[in-house]
């Protein structure tokens, strides 16, 4: 396999789409789908299984993606350490970071690390924080920043630590709001017990009106603005909130709080890149 069987790979699976790999290589959806048949026609293997929801890997793809994921790590360190003796700290970051926090606070943070290192290149990747961290367990990044608080044998500095508030578009007794949709979203484990322990402690578990859905905190917040009923997140989603917000605690008085961790494996810290975006964190301290 050559470079650009390697990106093929690497597009696919950050997109799990052909149309949006294909942006992502910025070739034409037809030259992509050609370049995948020809690749599974030299490996002599079916790679992907493609159906109207996407496309995923089979197996044998399984195993040709690791050897990509496994080629892009060594290519980006051999670079790194090849840069190392320059003057100016070079070299790439595999960064991968929380959907809220990508959303809200990193855009600022990574142009003003772009700023104090210029030759760094970036290779970002967004996504829910569990994803994040399986990922950077399994080597696929070298830094993270994650939310929530993930048992791990590596690294966690805490970089973040927030309130948690409960919010509606007017104040609202408790009473007033079991008869108000309740508008959750997709959390990691720990954030969803601490907020059903403080529904049960205030007698909100069981709701007289439904529950919507939502994939991200943003999309609950715009419901929250609109009407569309309540919904508990953290201080990171209300910089542009205009409504009532109420700071929780849980019945033994300790705050409810949201963290965000730096996480990374030691090893890591050779690369100049990754101990540059560290140090950012550091002297923060």
């Amino acid at each position: 396999m050559d470079e650009k069987d390697l990106a093929m790979l690497l597009a696919m699976e950050q997109t799990k789409s052909i149309t949006h790999a294909a942006e992502l290589l910025f070739i034409n959806q037809s030259s992509l789908s050609k370049r995948l048949q020809a690749l599974e026609n030299k490996l002599g293997k079916k790679l992907f299984i493609r159906s109207n929801t996407g496309v995923s890997f089979t197996p044998e793809g399984r195993l040709v993606l690791e050897y990509a994921e496994k080629m892009q790590r060594l290519s980006t360190e051999l670079n790194t350490r090849l840069a190392t003796n320059s003057a100016e700290i070079s070299g790439t970051l595999n960064l991968g970071c929380s959907i809220e926090y990508a959303h809200f606070l990193l855009p600022k943070i990574l142009a003003n690390f772009q700023k104090k290192f210029p030759a760094i290149q970036l290779r970002i990747i967004t996504d829910y924080s569990r994803i994040i961290h399986q990922k950077l367990l399994a080597d696929q990044m070298d830094i993270a920043i994650i939310r929530g608080d993930f048992p791990t044998a590596i690294p966690a500095l805490e970089i973040a630590r927030e309130n948690v508030y409960l919010i509606s578009l007017t104040k609202k007794t408790l009473a007033e709001l079991k008869t108000m949709p309740f508008i959750n979203r997709n959390s990691d484990r720990n954030f969803k017990n601490e907020m059903e322990q403080w529904m049960i402690e205030n007698d909100l578990y069981q709701l007289n009106k439904q529950t919507i859905l939502m994939d991200n905190v943003t999309s609950c917040v715009a419901f929250v603005q609109e009407g569309l009923g309540w919904a508990i997140v953290p201080a990171i989603a209300l910089g542009d909130f205009h409504g009532y917000a109420k700071q929780l605690f849980f019945k033994d008085g300790q705050p409810f709080t949201r963290s965000t961790h730096l996480m990374y494996k030691e090893s890591r810290l050779q690369l100049p890149a990754v101990a540059a975006f560290k140090s950012m964190y550091d002297t923060q301290r």
